[in-house]
């Protein structure tokens, strides 16, 4: 017999100590403070204010001069330019592939899915502009 209560207080013992551990463990994980990401520069919102912290980098950590600020700003023009060609010389081409996604997907679909997706379609593509249209303010 006395060895039953010696197990039985043993056995006790161990829940107290698990639960006193639990707790101790569970307190450090939530009392722990989480990383605050905290940039204290903003990020850029529009190309301009790109362009303005990239001649201003240039400036404090290259050491560029104002003569060279003026190329370099023409070099940045003539890239961009590049770009805008490039851009407009590929819209064609991933306006066809999605278009043959569109059409692809609509050959799987019932009429009456078919008529769902129409909608979708048109829905997304309304609120795209809202969100195109809240850029360009």
């Amino acid at each position: 017999m006395p060895r039953t209560r010696f197990s039985a207080v043993i056995y006790l013992v161990l829940v107290f100590a698990s639960g006193i551990l639990v707790g101790i463990v569970s307190h450090r994980l939530y009392v722990t403070t989480t990383v605050n990401a905290n940039n204290s520069v903003a990020p850029p919102r529009t190309m301009d204010d790109i362009r303005k912290r990239y001649l201003a980098d240039m400036r404090a950590k290259v050491g560029v001069n104002d003569a060279q600020i003026g190329s370099i700003n023409q070099i940045l023009d003539e890239t961009k330019r590049k770009f805008d060609e490039l851009h407009r010389q590929e819209k064609p081409l991933r306006d066809k592939i999605q278009q043959e996604q569109v059409e692809s997907i609509r050959a799987l679909l019932t009429d009456d899915q078919r008529t769902a997706y129409e909608k979708w379609r048109e829905e997304r593509a309304r609120l795209q502009r809202q969100e195109q249209q809240k850029k360009k303010k």
